[in-house]
């Protein structure tokens, strides 16, 4: 009587392992490369979206704020360190100085949109840029929207520290940015935090008006947001800007001197500008009064 039970016991193990067979999927590993980080971002499509703005399309490609380091980068040497680069708006010792750039680059060439701005005077347009009293590159006066003379596709990294806050037409201005940059070669874009600045009432900008900014030519001498940036900034975060009349003064003045924050940003606005312009996002970091963001050109 013992076969009979034992070959019940047979028949209900084969039931089983075919019953598992047929409806176990063992679940997919994904080699590490498939994987995204937030330094490995997914590539941005094969053309920029100005022509033809689709913001479905284009948010695709998702942000998530733990894409975003809440720190400094430890180092920043790996995108520069021997290559040959181009500050728009250097030096920033506070910044690009302190990661140590202008030392590790092989050559670093600058330029401001003017001889004389707030921050800098008596500079001379093809004049030595110099750092740490040694040659560095060459200085350039051009206008961050126009580098009219620089040639395409020359720099393996392009810089900006706290600049493109104060450009009215940032998608022209990052056009040029790109243009001299070569393929594969990356811009690095310090910007400012704004909850920690002058900025803090005022509201992020939408992707869309920037846009419309670019087709509509905005240009450089813009103060159609002056009004608004007037009731809402911060005086006294700006010591440097005085009380409000003489705020004003100095705005209405913009185009000579370049002082207003025209618009303002946080790394989900910054990441879908990169991703509009075909860059490949690598990195982005938010610590004190710097926002960060690197992007790849293809």
């Amino acid at each position: 009587m013992a076969a009979p039970k034992y070959m019940v016991f047979l028949l209900l193990c084969c039931i089983f392992i075919v019953g598992f067979l047929i409806f176990y999927k063992p679940k997919e590993i994904l080699p590490p490369s498939s994987i995204s980080t937030p330094s490995q971002c997914p590539p941005s499509s094969p053309q920029t979206c100005l022509k033809s703005y689709n913001a479905s399309a284009l948010r695709q490609t998702l942000y998530h704020p733990s894409m975003v380091h809440n720190s400094a980068p430890a180092t920043l040497h790996f995108w520069v360190q021997n290559k040959t680069g181009f500050e728009i708006g250097g030096p920033s010792q506070h910044t690009w100085g302190a990661f140590g750039i202008y030392d590790v680059a092989a050559k670093l060439d600058v330029t401001n949109f003017a001889a004389n701005t707030l921050w800098e005077s008596g500079l001379a347009d093809g004049s030595a840029f110099m750092w740490r009293n040694l040659p560095k590159g060459k200085q350039y006066i051009r206008d961050a929207v126009d580098l009219k003379g620089i040639p395409n596709e020359y720099y393996d990294f392009v810089l900006a520290s706290h600049v493109l806050e104060h450009v009215a037409n940032p998608f022209k201005a990052l056009l040029e940015w790109i243009r001299v940059t070569r393929s594969h070669g990356v811009l690095l874009l310090l910007l400012p935090f704004k909850d920690r600045t002058f900025d803090h009432k005022r509201e992020v900008d939408r992707l869309e008006h920037l846009i419309n900014d670019y087709h509509n030519q905005t240009s450089e001498g813009d103060l159609s947001h002056l009004n608004d940036i007037l009731r809402l900034h911060d005086l006294a975060m700006d010591p440097p800007a005085g009380n409000i009349d003489t705020f004003r003064v100095r705005s209405e003045k913009n185009f000579e001197n370049r002082g207003l924050h025209q618009h303002v940003y946080d790394q989900e606005l910054l990441y879908y500008i990169f991703i509009c312009l075909n860059l490949d996002v690598k990195a982005q970091f938010t610590w004190d009064l710097h926002n960060l963001i690197i992007g790849q050109k293809q």
